[in-house]
């Protein structure tokens, strides 16, 4: 369990300190990437979070810290089954990633933690990279990842591509 734990912790860092893009041109492409819902709030990587962060309700928690990546404050705003983490660009705020923490949320096609890795690859298929023994799935300007233990999910995270 510390080394999944330490793997989400270890591809959320590497996203925020990653060398940033800083043309929200390039940031907030046309082209969908993956894409998570809750409450009937679509939420996709690099999105503008003012377009939806009040739609969503009021957090359970909320943190900032000083940007590594970027000039501002990255924020995680935790929900119940998920955390949003933010990188700033010119005083707005961006997806970066979208973290699930238990099985009261999955994908838009149904997949949550817990589910059998067989399942993954029925919804998703088999064009995947193998990171680790993790699926790591690339879609427009997103990553999908599922980290698996004894063939379950464990760990579901979806990661904005900012360079």
């Amino acid at each position: 369990m510390k080394k999944i734990i330490l793997t989400i912790l270890t591809a959320i860092m590497l996203v925020g300190c990653s060398s940033g893009n800083t043309d929200t041109t390039e940031t907030t492409s046309t082209e969908k990437g993956y894409v998570f819902e809750y409450n009937n709030v679509e939420i996709a990587m690099n999105e503008d979070t003012s377009t939806f962060l009040d739609d969503l309700g009021e957090e359970l928690s909320y943190y900032e810290a000083e940007s590594c990546a970027f000039d501002g404050l990255d924020k995680t705003y935790t929900y119940s089954g998920f955390q949003l983490i933010t990188y700033p660009i010119d005083d707005e705020d961006y997806v970066s990633s979208i973290v699930l923490k238990d099985d009261t949320v999955s994908t838009p096609e149904g997949i949550s933690i817990g589910d059998k890795k067989s399942a993954v690859e029925e919804v998703y298929g088999t064009d995947y990279e193998d990171d680790n023994g993790s699926y790591l799935y690339t879609k427009g300007d997103s990553t999908l990842q599922f980290i698996f233990e004894d063939d379950y999910i464990t760990a579901i995270t979806y990661t904005a591509i900012t360079d």
